[in-house]
């Protein structure tokens, strides 16, 4: 029982650490000093996510930085989840009370990625907003999230033309929608196998437990990222935010 509680410790604060270290990979940065000897967060929003690296240095790296922080956030997680899966270590994982905990532990490295993203341990913690961490921890595991947090960032950006409102409105939303997902798995858990449902694997092999876990990892990033705005959302207030048709944007 003692060396079962030592390992599960070890695995929740390797899961936090790995995904913190891998949260703090500042995409922006290196791409921005490696290739045109600049720091994006020198300019404009002042930050390392992708949209104000799409205006320091053009909207095709924009979007590569955001995919790479996608990828950054959504790697911990998988690998983690095929280690506390596939090796022995899975066998200790279970808690006195029947519950398995390798959903939480690795659930667990998307958080602390997000958190590595706002405050990246290798530029003095000063990093990027969680916009890409977000849509890395769902969009990346789950086709439902893809669709309704791609659904619901696209139509708020075309009809208010903001992005930083699109990404603040798509957190709470792809929240909600993960506590569907996550009250379907657990009060009809006999009608189908609901993570293959949700998930891009749908089902032809073993997958990313999208329960309870998920959905309390969406609605612990989604204030990061709200909190991360709070510049945005008062100038939102003030009807002074910055529009997509504006030259600059704003995130």
């Amino acid at each position: 029982m003692e060396k079962a509680i030592w390992i599960n410790l070890a695995c929740a604060l390797g899961a936090l650490l790995i995904g913190y270290l891998f949260g703090s990979i500042p995409s922006g940065v290196i791409i921005g000093k490696a290739f045109f000897h600049k720091d994006p967060r020198n300019y404009y929003s002042h930050n390392s996510g992708g949209t104000n690296s799409g205006r320091v240095f053009g909207k095709r790296i924009g979007v590569l930085v955001i995919i790479l922080d996608m990828v950054k956030t959504a790697l911990p997680i998988y690998a983690l989840w095929a280690v506390y899966t596939f090796t022995p270590v899975s066998s200790y994982l279970h808690w006195s009370n029947g519950y398995q905990a390798a959903p939480l532990y690795y659930w667990f490295a998307g958080l602390a990625a997000a958190i590595g993203h706002c405050w990246p341990i290798y530029i003095c913690f000063k990093g990027g907003k969680a916009v890409s961490c977000y849509m890395g921890t769902n969009i990346l595991t789950s086709w439902a999230e893809f669709c309704f947090a791609g659904f619901t960032y696209l139509f708020v950006a075309g009809k208010k033309k903001m992005i930083s409102l699109a990404s603040i409105t798509t957190s709470i939303a792809g929240t909600l929608a993960a506590w569907v997902m996550a009250i379907l798995a657990l009060t009809l858990p006999g009608v189908c196998n609901w993570d293959a449902v949700f998930s891009w694997t749908f089902g032809f092999f073993p997958v990313l437990h999208i329960g309870w876990e998920f959905a309390l990892v969406d609605t612990l990033i989604a204030p990061i990222l709200i909190f991360r705005h709070r510049s945005n959302i008062a100038r939102i207030r003030q009807g002074t935010e910055a529009k997509t048709t504006d030259r600059l944007g704003n995130n």
